[in-house]
């Protein structure tokens, strides 16, 4: 009862700001649809979004997770390991396929994902967690066309996705779909508009551009490798981490 009633105080808080969660879009933007215009316009509303909410310390407060400075930390527990597990491949030498793909690619994206960890901390990281912080700015979570979207008011779908963090990591949540699904777009210029909206400095735009170089994809299928159980398909695995190489496409740093 007590969740409930705190989920309601925060559903009343958001329709307060002119933002209603829904159950379904009626109308879906089909992926043949998206372009610069489009994912642009996202971008407003998602600015939209952080600028009807920063602040907030309600009811909701001891229920919103901090997931500030989470992924950053998340990314260096996956180089460790990945570091690690290459060193024994190395020593021990490929075993099938999925090895070679590791012993072919895998210096590559290691250094690819230090140089973003490295960039990250290089360009005032510390300082962007403490403003988030002091601001007390909120995140959507799910910034993509299937939960967020605005028609005479801003509608999101799924709110579990809401916590504290810095506004950056939902412009980068947004960016990373668009990058995996191949869509041609000119990120930096889509980044410089969040900024200046956000009144955000370049500090946090190389902070975005670090976020969605970051090789995920490649990293997150070599961790369910490494963790492999029982049901370990290995020709299922081989065809995931190519596709994989191919969402994460080239470094924008």
């Amino acid at each position: 009862m007590y969740c409930n009633n705190v989920n309601d105080t925060f559903i009343k808080y958001l329709q307060s700001k002119g933002i209603y969660r829904v159950e379904n879009f009626s109308e879906k933007i089909k992926y043949k649809d998206i372009n610069m215009e489009v994912i642009k316009k996202q971008v407003y509303i998602i600015n939209e979004f952080h600028a009807k909410t920063l602040g907030y310390t309600g009811y909701m407060n001891k229920r919103l997770s901090n997931n500030i400075g989470r992924v950053v930390e998340q990314y260096k527990v996956h180089i460790k390991k990945f570091n690690r597990d290459l060193k024994k491949i190395q020593q021990n030498g490929a075993d099938n396929e999925l090895d070679k793909i590791l012993l072919k690619n895998g210096e590559l994206y290691l250094e690819r994902a230090q140089k973003c960890i490295e960039n990250i901390y290089k360009n005032d990281y510390i300082d962007l967690i403490m403003r988030s912080t002091k601001r007390v700015e909120m995140c959507v979570g799910n910034t993509y066309f299937n939960n967020l979207r605005k028609l005479k008011n801003i509608e999101v779908k799924n709110i579990e996705g809401c916590c504290y963090n810095m506004v950056e990591m939902d412009l980068a949540c947004f960016l990373n779909k668009v990058k995996r699904k191949g869509l041609e777009v000119d990120f930096h210029s889509l980044i410089s508009e969040f900024c200046s909206l956000e009144d955000l400095n370049t500090s946090s735009a190389k902070f975005i551009l670090a976020i969605i170089s970051y090789p995920y994809a490649f990293m997150k299928w070599c961790s369910k490798y490494r963790d492999k159980n029982e049901n370990f398909n290995e020709k299922e695995f081989y065809l995931k981490l190519q596709k994989a190489i191919k969402e994460d496409g080239n470094s924008l740093i």
